[in-house]
């Protein structure tokens, strides 16, 4: 029986809040993510049920995963191989390949923006998990997810590429109902079946009445806008950070008529290792953040009039 155990809630990335962006003449804009199961027997429940047998004991999700990004990444789509992150998620629920991935795709490429991450509650079949105040960029307006059904060989829910706009504005609202989706890994065809590896692996499939499924949906995926933030007014837009890369030394200048409050500084992971309040609302803030390792860096800025934005940072 492989091990299902979820992460720690405190592994929880703050990332999820954060927007990374080099420009902020873009949009931005704030998103509640639910994803609700109805994972349940057809004869159980004859109206939801979308299982042909019986539900396991112990049945459960995996942490909800994925990434806001643009159309130059491909997270996971049907008809493709799963990359090593999607496998492992899909077979046991494990996300470190696939943030590994992600954050690749953020640091090296630029083609993604934040890592996401949230548990479900409760830990049942019927459950939800909740990504809230996600902030996206227009640079970045895609959306992917990803949970395992657990315990099972290789199956899991899924969204790929969800454009979070339409044109020039914010969508409101999205519904979708997710189906089961086989991660081609892994051959067997019950919830507890022991590991047979499936070799030359298979592309992603539908699950839609393939055993133990039938063609109802599994869940349903609820994206509902919060807010449109004012993240491009032109004094936030000319907030700087220099020199950037930095040795440690790194001065903020900021608007005149608009005072810089707050500074918060996270690493890739979303820890927050770093905030400098700025009590007098000078125009300008030196940091010295020598102390930390050399990397890349978020740095989320506060404007008096409660604009935000999160700025990329090199220590070298």
């Amino acid at each position: 029986m492989k091990n299902f155990t979820l992460q720690l809630k405190s592994l929880i990335l703050l990332i999820s809040v954060l927007q990374i962006s080099v420009a902020f003449s873009q949009s931005t804009a704030r998103y509640n993510i639910t994803f609700s199961s109805v994972w349940e027997n057809e004869i159980v429940d004859p109206i939801n049920g979308n299982s042909t047998t019986a539900i396991p004991g112990n049945a459960h999700w995996s942490n909800l995963v994925g990434a806001t990004h643009n159309s130059n990444y491909t997270m996971v789509e049907m008809g493709t191989l799963a990359s090593l992150g999607i496998k492992n998620v899909a077979e046991t629920g494990n996300n470190d390949a696939l943030m590994t991935e992600v954050l690749n795709e953020i640091n090296n490429t630029g083609n993604a923006d934040q890592w996401l991450q949230e548990p479900f509650s409760p830990f049942a079949a019927i459950s939800s998990a909740t990504l809230s105040g996600v902030v996206v960029s227009s640079d970045y307006p895609l959306l992917s997810l990803v949970s395992m059904i657990a315990p099972s060989p290789d199956w899991m829910i899924a969204i790929n590429s969800i454009n979070l706009r339409a044109g020039d504005s914010w969508q409101n609202e999205i519904t979708i109902p997710l189906f089961p989706y086989d991660a081609g890994t892994d051959s067997g065809t019950t919830y507890t079946a022991s590991d047979q590896v499936t070799v030359p692996a298979e592309t992603i499939s539908s699950l839609v009445n393939q055993t133990p499924f039938n063609a109802k949906p599994i869940g349903t995926i609820t994206i509902t806008l919060d807010q449109v933030l004012s993240v491009d007014n032109q004094e936030l837009a000319e907030v700087t950070l220099s020199p950037n890369p930095s040795n440690g030394l790194v001065k903020i200048n900021a608007s005149n008529t608009n005072i810089l409050k707050e500074v918060l500084v996270f690493d890739v992971l979303g820890k927050q290792v770093e905030v400098v309040i700025n009590p007098n609302l000078q125009a300008s803030l030196n940091l010295d953040l020598r102390h930390l390792n050399k990397g890349m860096y978020l740095v989320r800025l506060e404007l008096k009039d409660g604009s935000q934005a999160t700025k990329r940072l090199v220590l070298h």
